[in-house]
């Protein structure tokens, strides 16, 4: 027997899921926990993304190691830094190579691209010819006569803003290896770091994109260098991190800082311009400045001909205030460098 069933509406062809912003009339937004897990550490459920804010992207990001999305960077593919080896004028001497991640923070073990013509080595610690570390024997595929000093002449922003970090004078580059064999990079709490090598050592960039509202940076001071400018806005630049010799640097405009941060917590500088670290220990400094247009951002500062870049190892820069972010950006930079 055939049954016909009849109705006076039509089919319908598409469906609409039901709102799914509450569970049980509690919005999303405030349940901080499922079965003791955060929220925001819940990427899906049954195929329910979970979104936040989350922290900005970043103005500009420099760092030895590779950033993510717990500082507001996304996803970054490119080389770490770019480097020029020094053999003295002996073989190979001032190629130069990109250097890549490896496991997430530069090594010997680094990867290296775009080299100079005749470069053969693959990793730096062949660019180096460095020979045999901490159980690791580098070949030395480009035939060096010597262990070769590594300094750095672009330090690239994993910001995705291209805001690079440059310096082509040779004398002013910082180096991250000094030239000797059988030893690893230059470090600072068993992570590498960027030291300066001769007067007046800087980074500087030409971009317009930076205005730098809150600055964070990984520095370490030395016997010689005893101050540290956090940073001095004049009119047209913004000096990150640089030292004075000894004495303090007053910016054309003071005003334009509001506030200091050491090792997470607020902290009164000596004066209303520099900061005094006399215990030479590897601090975090955040500050929180007004927003201006500037032309240019330089890391150090040309004090004089003396040496004006202290011991680096990230310096995160962003356009808008990260006050109310400043507790999770500073954990998530001391849980790497294990500063405090």
């Amino acid at each position: 027997m055939r049954i016909t069933r009849s109705s006076s509406h039509h089919h319908k062809t598409t469906s609409k899921l039901a709102d799914i912003s509450k569970l049980n009339a509690v919005p999303l937004a405030n349940i901080e926990k499922l079965d003791a897990v955060l929220a925001a550490n819940i990427a899906k459920v049954n195929g329910l993304v979970f979104t936040t804010a989350g922290i900005p992207a970043p103005a500009a990001a420099y760092s030895v190691r590779l950033l993510d999305s717990a500082l507001g960077v996304p996803t970054y593919t490119g080389a770490a830094m770019r480097v020029r080896r020094d053999t003295a004028g002996g073989a190979g001497d001032d190629d130069e190579a990109d250097i890549a991640f490896d496991s997430g923070v530069i090594s010997l073990d680094s990867a290296i691209s775009n080299a100079s013509a005749g470069v053969t080595a693959t990793t730096l610690g062949q660019f180096l010819n460095v020979g045999t570390v901490a159980g690791t024997t580098y070949t030395n595929p480009d035939s060096l006569t010597v262990t070769a000093s590594c300094l750095t002449d672009t330090w690239y922003d994993q910001s995705g803003n291209a805001n690079d970090a440059t310096q082509a004078t040779q004398g002013k580059q910082p180096q991250i290896h000094d030239g000797t064999v059988n030893t690893d990079l230059i470090t600072e709490n068993g992570k590498p770091a960027l030291q300066p090598f001769g007067n007046g050592d800087q980074f500087e960039n030409a971009s317009t994109g930076v205005t730098a509202q809150y600055a964070f940076g990984v520095v370490k001071t030395t016997n010689s260098l005893d101050s540290i400018l956090l940073t001095g806005n004049s009119s047209t630049s913004i000096y990150v991190l640089a030292g004075v010799n000894g004495a303090s640097f007053a910016p054309s405009d003071s005003s334009r800082v509001n506030n200091y941060y050491k090792n997470g917590s607020s902290y009164s500088p000596a004066s209303a311009d520099a900061v005094n670290d006399d215990t030479l220990n590897q601090t975090l400094y955040a500050i929180d400045m007004v927003g201006n247009a500037i032309s240019d951002t330089i890391i150090g500062y040309p004090w004089s001909g003396s040496r004006c870049m202290y011991i680096t190892q990230e310096i995160v820069i962003w356009n808008s205030d990260q006050s109310s972010n400043r507790t999770g950006i500073e954990t998530n930079i001391n849980g790497f460098f294990g500063i405090y």
